[in-house]
């Protein structure tokens, strides 16, 4: 019972000064991106309800980007209020050590991991579709165009699927070659005048089909024949894609694999699904680190705490930017390149923990 009464004080400790912290990066963050884009909006002619909208659908994004820098300064404002009050000094006389006092920091940090994880993959995206439509110009009435001309991509089984034109809305294209390799070498050429998608196939209409072997090659002609080994769809033809920020977790990654399908390399866009996951989680391995070093903080002020808070958020945030530049080239997995800083500061916080005087 004692236990319990004291880790609801500490949570209370230590959401208050959470929510503050949120509310104020926030504002900062809203403050020095209207001064950024106020240019733009004054140039659309956008009015103040358009602000207020456009902001309001910018704070979930907003809210996952800041989290972590919340997570560490209420960690340092309800450690240093402990110590600076002598109740951190008190628990342990009573008998209670100090990983009684952080376990429930930590798991409540967890729930918050686990919170801005959906965030960011559920909301954020879609609130970025709207903000999207705000932020860019309104089209003619006529629209975007519908045909795309010169247009090849490379499937499974090492075949080229090319056409002249294809028209995204009635899904048909014109001016049809899919030609198949094997160890380099041309096997086989189909062409034809037209393929339409119908019941989830690619139909060629009147073309004809060449083979072509070590000896003598052959040659047939149809009306219409079902390019049933083709698993290339309509949508890889059309590239309407959605920007990465407006893609969900699950859109993001079958994305990943038609391109990779395609014969295309997606190095950026793997480290960015692998960044969905890893910076909302930093809210757990910046408590994991924040918490015990704030223990060691004797005394320390607010202005030295809020120092200490941006110091360390600016040597996370910079991890984060190397490991996802040393991704995007290559130089280390898509994995590594996005979890990197969270196992590099959560090993520091556990060393940290284990070090403390409990």
């Amino acid at each position: 019972m004692r236990l319990r009464i004291l880790s609801r004080y500490v949570l209370k400790e230590f959401v208050m000064p959470l929510g503050l912290s949120l509310v104020a990066f926030a504002v900062v963050f809203v403050v020095i991106d209207l001064v950024d884009r106020l240019s733009a909006f004054i140039d659309r002619d956008a009015g103040l309800g358009s602000l207020f909208v456009y902001y309001a659908y910018y704070l979930p994004e907003i809210a996952v980007l800041v989290l972590p820098m919340a997570v560490l300064l209420a960690g340092l404002f309800c450690m240093g209020g402990l110590i600076q009050r002598g109740e951190l000094l008190a628990m342990k006389a009573a008998g209670v050590s100090l990983y009684q006092v952080v376990i429930p920091l930590q798991v409540f940090a967890l729930v918050v991991s686990l919170f801005a994880i959906v965030l960011a993959d559920q909301v954020v995206p879609r609130a970025n579709r709207a903000r999207g439509r705000i932020e860019q110009p309104r089209q003619s009435k006529v629209g975007p165009r519908s045909i795309r001309v010169q247009v090849a991509l490379r499937d499974t089984g090492g075949r080229i699927f090319s056409m002249g034109e294809y028209d995204k809305g009635s899904m048909q294209g014109r001016q049809v070659v899919i030609d198949r390799y094997r160890n380099g070498s041309l096997v086989e050429r189909v062409r034809a005048e037209e393929a339409i998608w119908e019941e989830f196939e690619w139909h060629l209409i009147n073309g004809d089909l060449r083979t072509f072997g070590a000896k003598r090659a052959s040659y047939a002609s149809f009306a219409m024949r079902i390019a049933r080994d083709v698993t290339l769809r309509p949508e890889d033809f059309a590239r309407d894609v959605l920007p990465e920020d407006q893609m969900t977790y699950s859109e993001l990654a079958e994305f990943i694999a038609r391109k990779e399908r395609n014969g295309g390399q997606a190095l950026r866009e793997s480290v960015t699904l692998h960044l969905r996951l890893a910076f909302p989680f930093a809210n757990f391995v910046i408590a994991l680190f924040g918490l015990p070093m704030a223990s060691r903080m004797r005394r320390s002020g607010r202005p030295l705490q809020i120092g200490m808070c941006l110091l360390i958020c600016f040597a996370f945030y910079g991890c984060i930017q190397l490991g996802r530049a040393m991704g995007w080239n290559d130089v280390v997995a898509p994995f590594w390149g996005a979890w990197s800083a969270n196992f590099l500061f959560g090993a520091i916080g556990i060393v940290l923990l284990l070090t403390t005087r409990k």
